[in-house]
């Protein structure tokens, strides 16, 4: 009887071990794990504190961007029709014809007011064909060399021209974009939309689980975790085997027992070390937060939808790049573009300018609207100068604060366009924030268009590199199953000795 009791007792400590086994094998650890492992690998340069804190600060300005531009790129936009509405407001309040407020605010903003009669920017789009189909007429050139002689000559402006129908078409139905939603179900397909999937759902996820994957990240990863815990099974079974047989061939004596049951003891007590002293029950919680939270990123959709967004976003902001400062090149080639289509059709430059006014009328606004940065300093005044708000307020005889709850209430979108552009314009070549975020090469992010090319060769590529892994590591069961369960099968192990050692006297009698 007691002989038939001590090999149940160690064939219990065998079964544990092949539970273990079991659990190791059966849920898949080892690939599980090698895929978390190969997950956190692949991450960990988006997840540092420097590129969290860079990517919002950049989302930032591209999302003012998106707002500045959104009412004035298309007609759904609204902001060009607004603008007669807006001429004849203040006329109607002033008594002048509105020819002759058109001629006042060009006089006093003259970038203002190019920019608001170019609008919208998809009609100067439609106008460019034609552009270069009138100077491919009269400089007796093929549009190909035209547009070669463009890029050779004035790169910065063929920048926009290549890019602006692209951003114009596209706006309102990002191409290539199909079943990309929001987290929520929300469809995404323009570029607004675009912008707050990446500002309202994939940036947080970033930001919110920061912490959990740094904690799921520490005491180098989790892949080991599955070897650990195989040795531990195959210890236990093994264990179990050998001392039911040397038991057997030595009688159960009582120092081979209280020896053998105080390892048993000892095993349970390593299992709990293990569990604790790599904090396994914060960091398995951490990394299902992770997984829970990035789950919605990483469906095929989405990841594929990704890349649409981020090409499309990164065409807006190739159209605008070199029009935001005069530094940006486009406006200081506008004078060189006239002089050089004057001396090659031989004419005077009034007369180039005249033509152009009379057949790419939005074309030529734009051009005399540039630098961006201009309207923005005509707009909030500079050098001593009113700004508009401040003209507006003096011509039409109300305070500014009733100045602007106008434009508001009845010019919401010219509102939303000069509103926005400040944070534009001043954030463009030195984004506010990103001070310290790097490529993942660590490569110096500080402008609008580096902060595009991070996330259009960094953050999205890494996504999609770890789409299987993500779903390697986010299946059943949930990680938080297996810190509890390690630490019972601890807990079981050291009470089951604990139990057996005074017994072992009177298992040990003849």
């Amino acid at each position: 009887m007691k002989k038939k009791l001590n090999i149940t007792s160690w064939f219990v400590v065998s079964a544990v071990g092949l539970l273990v086994i079991a659990i190791v094998l059966g849920c898949g650890l080892f690939d599980r794990l090698s895929a978390a492992q190969n997950l956190i690998g692949g991450l960990s340069p988006a997840f540092t504190a420097e590129r969290v804190a860079g990517a919002r600060a950049g989302i930032n300005t591209l999302s003012a961007a998106v707002d500045t531009v959104d009412p004035i790129i298309t007609e759904e936009g609204g902001a060009s029709a607004e603008v007669g509405k807006l001429v004849n407001f203040v006329a109607d309040n002033t008594g002048l014809a509105p020819g002759a407020v058109v001629n006042a605010l060009n006089e006093n903003y003259p970038k203002t007011t190019n920019l608001l009669l170019a609008l919208p920017l998809s009609e100067v789009s439609s106008e460019l064909p034609e552009l270069v189909a009138f100077l491919s007429e009269n400089l007796k050139l093929t549009p190909d060399q035209v547009m070669g002689a463009l890029q050779e000559n004035f790169p910065n402006l063929t920048q926009v021209i290549v890019n602006l129908p692209k951003a114009t078409s596209g706006w309102n139905q990002v191409p290539g974009i199909k079943n990309l939603t929001r987290f929520n179900g929300d469809n995404v397909s323009t570029v607004p939309q675009v912008r707050n999937y990446f500002s309202k759902d994939v940036i947080p996820v970033l930001e919110s689980q920061h912490a959990n994957y740094h904690s799921l990240a520490a005491y180098k990863g989790v892949s080991y975790l599955a070897l650990l815990l195989l040795l531990v099974g195959v210890i236990a079974a093994v264990y179990g085997v050998l001392v039911m047989i040397v038991g057997t061939a030595t009688n159960w004596d009582a120092f081979f027992l209280t020896a053998t049951w105080s390892i048993v003891v000892v095993v349970g007590v390593i299992v709990l070390a293990l569990v604790f002293g790599l904090n396994l029950h914060d960091r398995l919680n951490s990394g299902q937060q992770v997984l829970d939270a990035a789950a919605p990123a990483f469906t095929a959709e989405r990841v594929a939808g990704d890349v649409a967004a981020i090409d499309m976003v990164d065409t807006v902001v190739k159209t605008f790049d070199p029009t935001i400062t005069q530094t940006s090149g486009a406006a200081a080639e506008v004078p060189k573009l006239v002089g050089f289509l004057a001396t090659s059709l031989n004419v005077s430059q009034a007369t180039v300018l005249q033509v152009l006014a009379d057949n790419f009328p939005h074309t030529l606004h734009l051009l005399l609207a540039l630098p961006l940065s201009e309207v923005n300093a005509e707009i909030a005044g500079s050098g001593g100068d009113p700004g508009l708000v401040q003209f507006l307020a003096s011509v039409l005889k109300l305070p500014p604060d009733a100045v602007v709850k106008a434009l508001q209430d009845s010019f919401p979108n010219i509102y939303q366009a000069i509103a926005n552009l400040p944070a534009v314009v001043n954030n463009w070549n030195n984004v506010a924030g990103a001070e310290n975020l790097t490529r993942f090469d660590g490569t110096e992010v500080k402008t609008v268009p580096q902060v595009t090319a991070y996330f259009k060769a960094d953050v999205i590529p890494a996504l999609a590199a770890q789409q299987a892994n993500f779903q390697s590591s986010n299946v059943w069961p949930r990680l938080t199953v297996f810190a509890p369960l390690v630490t019972i099968i601890g807990i079981v192990v050291i009470v089951f000795g604990l139990l057996m050692l005074p017994l072992v006297r009177w298992l040990s009698r003849d």
